[in-house]
């Protein structure tokens, strides 16, 4: 990769950010598809994002994605918030355009598109979503839009949950979902949107203790490690499963996609995911 003048910078903030498996995976893509670009990681403490965003805004960078614990402060600084976004109440994804920040939440058609890339459609399914959180949010709403049958939401805090049920409802205009104290034997599809089984505590699992249905399709958002202790539980019952890093993946490559104004080629998640896999 040779970086001039004219490449293009595309960033990450977050607090800390030395975990990210973003910078390795993006910069990889742009060197295979020859895009005369270039991401870069910075760990912003919390008192500096507004001086981080100003600054990435007069280097004229083109975007950057938004982690923990920033994704708030972001979101107060922006001129422009996508629709759906502001549904979401969170951004993770900004785009730079003649100085005008414009925020997007990458989260939900990310998760989405990684379910569509292995063959798994939420129409039709009685959802469950574990977690009351910003990622649950984001693919609450997002799973909305493809007709399920109902989406449930199961967390520790039952007043959380009917509050995320409330805010489908309303995006969607009908009673679609609804707050639960278990998960029903019957569900199509498990959604853990939580930190549990994350390292450094890799055994946690939410759903211990829990018989599955072998039908039932179960995926975590968890990319560290690769196979959570929920999906080799899952596993073990006879359940397929969707982990955690083809999210990471799609969000990104949506990220890009919102950065450059067009679609990226058909093999970009496998460049992206050759990336990954070599860390």
């Amino acid at each position: 990769m040779q970086i001039t003048a004219s490449t293009k910078i595309a960033a990450l903030i977050g607090h800390p950010v030395g975990h990210s498996l973003s910078p390795v995976m993006h910069n990889h893509l742009y060197e295979k598809l020859d895009l005369d670009m270039a991401y870069l990681a910075f760990d912003v403490p919390p008192d500096q994002v507004v001086a981080a965003v100003d600054g990435l805004r007069a280097l004229g960078c083109i975007g950057f994605n938004v982690t923990i614990p920033h994704k708030e402060a972001v979101y107060s600084l922006l001129d422009h918030i996508d629709e759906n976004a502001r549904v979401i109440g969170a951004v993770n994804t900004v785009k730079i355009d003649s100085g005008v920040l414009s925020g997007y939440n990458t989260d939900g058609p990310g998760f989405i598109q990684s379910l569509k890339n292995m063959g798994y459609s939420i129409k039709g399914k009685k959802t469950v979503i574990i977690g009351a959180g910003g990622s649950a949010r984001a693919i609450g709403v997002y799973a909305a839009k493809e007709d399920p049958e109902s989406i449930l939401i199961l967390n520790r805090t039952h007043e959380k949950a009917e509050v995320l049920a409330g805010l489908i409802n309303e995006f969607k205009g009908r009673q679609l979902a609804g707050a639960v104290h278990e998960i029903p034997g019957d569900a199509d599809i498990i959604i853990n949107t939580t930190k549990l089984g994350m390292w450094p505590d890799i055994n946690g699992n939410p759903l211990e203790g829990h018989k599955l249905d072998s039908r039932t399709v179960v995926c975590d958002i968890v990319y560290n490690p690769r196979q959570t202790a929920m999906l080799k539980y899952a596993q073990a019952q006879g359940c397929k499963t969707c982990g955690g890093l083809s999210m990471l993946i799609c969000q990104g490559l949506r990220a890009v996609e919102i950065w450059l104004g067009y679609s990226l080629p058909g093999d970009s998640w496998q460049i992206m995911n050759e990336a990954a896999n070599v860390l």
